[in-house]
């Protein structure tokens, strides 16, 4: 399998893991929460959000496409076609990999301390891992609502708050509870 994919990700195969292997197209009706080391051999349909950290800690290789609402990312990912998330791509700490062979299209996409190879596809708002712009803050902040952050006082020896990126735990919490994300699913809700 490691030769299949290549990258970063290739060095988790290598480690017991007790990796799970389906073959063919996997497709999973509701929001799910892996606990597991999972290699699909086709594509994979999540219809809802993927969360890999909920319930444990979840490893993900796609070998073809993955179609999800949000995806939200801790352990090791790679997916070896594109990567489609209708909502949020949120992808958290540095001890693992983020790797899309073709390209990442969402309508949000976040690397927070997480290493990210990947082409950009279609993607409404991009806040980079190392280094975002200011103009990547403010558009997040355009279209996220104010809860996905981090409700700190601010410090003026620390990043502004509006350069804050959104909050991993504050955004797992708003899929599980199924709050919305962004300004305008929440404005229709009322």
């Amino acid at each position: 399998m490691a030769r299949r994919t290549g990258g970063q990700v290739a060095g988790f195969h290598a480690h017991d893991h007790g990796w799970y292997h389906h073959t063919g197209d996997l497709v999973l009706p509701k929001d799910t929460d892996p606990d597991i080391a999972l290699v699909v051999d086709g594509d994979l349909v999540v219809h809802g959000f993927l969360d890999d950290h909920a319930s444990g800690l979840g490893m993900l290789v796609v070998l073809g496409d993955l179609v999800v609402r949000d995806l939200m990312s801790y352990g090791a990912l790679y997916v070896g076609g594109d990567l489609r998330a209708q909502g949020v791509v949120h992808a958290h700490y540095n001890d693992f990999t983020f790797e899309v062979a073709g390209a990442v299209h969402a309508r949000a996409l976040v690397l927070d301390d997480k290493f990210g190879d990947y082409r950009r596809g279609a993607l409404g708002v991009e806040i980079d891992v190392y280094g975002p712009t200011p103009g990547q803050h403010r558009a997040a902040h355009e279209i996220f609502v104010p809860e996905v952050y981090e409700e700190e006082d601010w410090d003026a020896d620390e990043e502004p708050p509006e350069s804050r990126r959104p909050s991993p735990d504050r955004v797992r919490a708003r899929l599980h509870a199924g709050r919305p994300l962004f300004k305008a699913e929440a404005e229709r809700s009322g």
